[in-house]
């Protein structure tokens, strides 16, 4: 599953990133795989949401996350 689709208050697990440029990003954050990762919001169209990781706020494009795989910790 992609971060793009995880449901806002919802949780997650990073398990790798599908681009370079943006695991690169991410990491240096503090955003690796293996770390939890929480939607906090989305602007009303989806595009920027924010997410929180490593007790920092992110505020990332709908295209990143799309980027960024993940393992929900909750179902919905």
């Amino acid at each position: 599953m992609h971060l793009s689709a995880l449901g806002k208050g919802k949780k997650a697990i990073i398990q790798s990133f599908s681009d370079p440029d943006t695991g690169l990003k991410m990491i240096e954050l503090g955003c690796i795989p293996g770390r939890e990762i929480q939607m906090v919001r989305k602007a009303p169209l989806g595009d920027p949401m924010a997410v929180l990781c490593a007790g920092t706020l992110v505020n990332i494009r709908r295209i990143e996350a799309h980027h960024i795989l993940i393992e929900t910790l909750e179902r919905d």
